[in-house]
């Protein structure tokens, strides 16, 4: 006979993985599904984060003002992992002791080499990175979703423009010493032997350090043509004002991790005809349906933000979610919505050419094209053709 206290026991454990008695699923009752954002929220990065919640939110704001999803509206609970990796085990350990359904907007590599593993082991779907490193798409990893082209999509498209449509030869790299920097500079050490070539020189600063001068110095000695930094904003910046002080003239690229919202405004004048990889289109393009939904849930529930990209791809991050809660059904599981995601072929979710949202068993990115802008006036202008641009070396 099992004891009176073993019956509390796996109560309380049952109480981890079901909202109510006879619910289909932790996080789901008849009329609610619990979703967890984790990401930072404090410190020096936490305008990633927070932006990201805020685009994150304003989906769910709208979708439940439509009635929800399948007769369900959508709760949202935020945890703080501070950009730190112990914070993101934390954070992730507390989300599912709430019995959160899944968990999305997070922020930065380090972290999501912690959150995927987790995933895994408790079978919990994560959907929607900032980060794209190689790790978060391969292997593919059953609960594990995002909706952005890989870092090594960006510098793969990068290196094959300023190869082929500027004729660039001489390519080096600025870039974090972490997962982040150096999974951009093996992208681009790839793509150039491609060609048979090879980066003329790199160099790297330290995370959260900012100490970019001494690899500014290492990379200039090279005198490359265009210089590719995978960096956050704040040396993307420096790098850039040390390099006008100095009247280096290479053509800067930057990506999607570079926060180009926050980048134009600590680089002043100098962020000046910087080119830019990015896995959203510019909040500005009103021509897109997707950009016009995105625009007025802002306005609407969001009042006092200002559109900027961060926000955007938070908003489509959890249209990972929406899609994958529609095509689930009312019979909600982690593991049919797991693979109702898998079944989304080719669907326009309003993002323009090229830009279907297509998931697979053996993919789980959802898109691998990028947007180019280029910044003019501390705007991001958007644009498709390389040599069009007529950028040179001395010309920037």
């Amino acid at each position: 006979m099992i004891s009176r206290k073993s019956v509390v026991s796996l109560l309380l454990l049952a109480s981890l993985f079901c909202i109510r008695p006879g619910a289909c699923e932790t996080g789901v009752t008849d009329k609610e599904i619990l979703l967890g954002v984790s990401n930072v929220q404090s410190g020096s990065n936490e305008f990633y984060g927070k932006q990201t919640t805020i685009g994150f939110k304003a989906l769910m704001d709208a979708v439940n003002e439509k009635g929800g999803i399948n007769g369900r509206k959508i709760r949202v609970i935020t945890e703080d992992d501070r950009y730190e990796p112990d914070g993101a085990i934390s954070c992730f350990q507390k989300l599912v002791s709430q019995g959160v359904f899944g968990i999305g907007g997070i922020v930065g590599s380090t972290c999501l080499a912690r959150y995927l593993p987790m995933a895994m082991n408790f079978k919990v779907p994560v959907a929607g990175y900032y980060a794209g490193p190689i790790f978060a798409g391969e292997p593919v990893k059953r609960y594990c979703f995002t909706a952005r082209a890989s870092y090594r999509d960006e510098v793969k498209a990068q290196v094959d423009h300023l190869w082929n449509d500027l004729h660039i030869r001489r390519i080096a790299v600025i870039y974090q010493n972490d997962p982040f920097g150096a999974d951009l500079l093996e992208g681009v050490k790839q793509e150039l032997q491609k060609y048979g070539s090879e980066v003329v020189a790199a160099g790297s600063y330290t995370r959260n350090q900012n100490n970019i001068a001494e690899a500014v110095e290492a990379v200039k000695k090279a005198d490359p043509e265009a210089v590719i930094l995978a960096a956050v904003y704040n040396p993307c910046a420096q790098v850039v004002k040390l390099a006008k002080e100095t009247k280096w003239n290479p053509i800067f690229v930057i990506n999607s991790g570079s926060g180009v919202d926050v980048f134009i405004t600590e680089a002043g004048a100098n962020a000046e005809g910087i080119i830019l990889s990015e896995v959203a289109p510019p909040p500005s393009r009103i021509d897109l349906p997707l950009i016009k939904a995105y625009l007025s849930a802002l306005k609407q529930y969001y009042p006092k933000e200002k559109p900027n990209f961060v926000s955007l791809r938070g908003y489509i991050d959890g249209l990972i979610f929406i899609e994958g809660l529609k095509h689930t059904g009312k019979d909600l599981t982690r593991d049919k919505f797991v693979d109702a995601l898998e079944k989304i072929h080719h669907e326009d979710v309003g993002l323009g050419k090229g830009m279907a949202l297509n998931y697979s068993p053996t993919d789980h990115l959802g898109f691998h094209n990028v947007f180019w802008g280029v910044i003019r006036n501390g705007e991001v202008v958007s644009f498709s053709d390389w040599k069009k641009l007529g950028l040179k070396k001395k010309e920037i």
